[in-house]
């Protein structure tokens, strides 16, 4: 090859390298940002068991067959729903548990006075007006109380679950001696805390069961063992009652 070939023949690669340099130059960058696209909206989760709960319906109230049928469960018999009264039961959370309890006005079924009084039996008999004693923990009250004939019962039956006294599991019950009044009906807890003087009120768990006995108001409150009746004109509070527990001492207010 002569030099003048030579020379020709790198002029060229020089001319075409610059062409291709600049060529370059002006085409866009080989990595170009792409806008991200937005999320996909999240898909509307399913109800929890929680809201279909909330949404749930409310408990209807009571009608006079499905306390006659509650009753019933009960007692098979033993006793009879008091007639003619101006308010024969109420419903309301009266130990405190969240689930609706009914207290109804009864009288025992002649004859029956052993299944009432049987120590075995699915219930427990109080004497709600019965004075407490200074200083003895109710826990160890052991007196035994007894149903007669001419008493007039008022029975609080404990509910169970979401159901409350309408659920067939729910058994626990309570016969109070004399314990039917006049005008009985429950009052929310804390309309019945509103209503009373600080220091003035024994400790309520629950709702309380508001009625009029020998034409004087008061209501019957649960105490965590039975229930007792409360008269604001003569109620006392009791000192605390020292319990033992755990090898610790605690003071209780009954």
């Amino acid at each position: 090859m002569s030099s003048r070939t030579f020379i020709l023949a790198r002029i060229l690669c020089i001319a075409l390298a610059c062409a291709l340099s600049a060529a370059c130059a002006d085409s866009p960058p080989h990595q170009i940002a792409v806008a991200e696209a937005p999320p996909p909206a999240p898909e509307a989760a399913a109800p929890t068991e929680a809201a279909e709960d909330a949404g749930a319906r409310e408990i209807p109230p009571p009608d006079a067959a499905e306390v006659r049928g509650a009753v019933e469960r009960i007692f098979k018999g033993a006793v009879t729903i008091v007639p003619a009264r101006e308010s024969q039961f109420a419903v309301g959370d009266f130990n405190g548990d969240n689930s609706q309890d009914l207290a109804v006005a009864v009288s025992p079924t002649p004859g029956r006075l052993g299944e009432l009084n049987d120590e075995l039996a699915n219930w427990i008999v109080k004497d709600p007006f019965a004075p407490a004693s200074a200083g003895v923990p109710y826990n160890q009250a052991r007196r035994r109380v007894l149903v007669e004939e001419s008493d007039t019962l008022l029975v609080v039956i404990h509910g169970y679950g979401a159901e409350g006294w309408r659920d067939a599991q729910a058994t626990q019950t309570y016969v109070l001696k004399d314990g039917a009044g006049e005008r009985i009906k429950a009052r929310a807890q804390k309309a019945a805390l509103a209503s009373g003087e600080e220091g003035r009120l024994p400790r309520l768990l629950g709702d309380v069961i508001d009625e009029t006995v020998g034409g004087r108001a008061g209501f019957l409150y649960y105490n965590g063992a039975h229930y007792l009746w409360y008269d604001p004109r003569g109620y006392k509070p009791l000192p605390p009652v020292r319990v033992v527990h755990g090898g610790a001492v605690k003071e209780v207010r009954q």
